[in-house]
């Protein structure tokens, strides 16, 4: 990543922890784009260029999270995609727990927010669509195909199952995360099918 890069990056996640905080403390809807600019020391229009919206800026975090193809990508290549699924999945328990990410504000907010919480589904439509690109990559095959297609929503359907999981099970979302995909080994999962004629 070029000077440059890091410099918008920092920038973005600036604006981001700003609004965060201003939404925690006054509310999502009392928040104003002109009052997150001025906590993140940025112009208004610089706000407005890297977010066009607040919900943008509360689903931003949760957006890098939900993006699970570029890890796949980093996944050696010779992997089965079963590892690779399972190592990714692992990769997403850490960055969730990860003390610098404002994960839990976020998912407080969202929940008190029908605006972003309305717009949460588009969210899960894009990681899911992006994810079968990159499966669909791997194998070799269209992101179309059925069996990319379910792999993919099987993926992010477990991720959201562990989340579920974690507070009420006992361990790190890590171990839960681990522990879930060594029982997988050996589950038997039943796929609806047509009736036999």
């Amino acid at each position: 990543m070029g000077l440059r890069e890091k410099k918008a990056a920092q920038s973005r996640d600036r604006m981001v922890s700003a609004a965060i905080e201003l939404f925690e403390r006054d509310g999502y809807d009392a928040t104003t784009m002109e009052e997150i600019a001025a906590r993140a020391d940025v112009g208004t229009t610089t706000l407005y260029r890297y977010f066009p919206s607040k919900d943008l800026l509360l689903l931003d975090e949760l957006a890098q999270v939900l993006d699970l193809a570029p890890h796949l990508r980093a996944r050696p290549e010779d992997e089965d995609l079963e590892t690779a699924l399972g190592r990714v999945l692992l990769t997403l328990a850490h960055t969730v727990d990860d003390p610098r990410r404002n994960i839990a504000a976020t998912r407080r907010l969202i929940d008190k927010s029908p605006t972003p919480r309305a717009k949460l589904w588009d969210l899960f439509l894009s990681a899911r669509e992006s994810l079968e690109v990159a499966i669909g990559e791997r194998l070799g095959t269209p992101p179309t195909s059925l069996s990319v297609r379910v792999t993919a929503a099987l993926t992010l359907e477990l991720a959201q199952m562990i989340d579920e999981m974690n507070g009420r099970s006992p361990g790190t979302r890590e171990e839960i995360t681990a522990s879930v995909l060594t029982q997988l080994a050996d589950a038997t999962i039943h796929l609806p099918r047509m009736a036999a004629r």
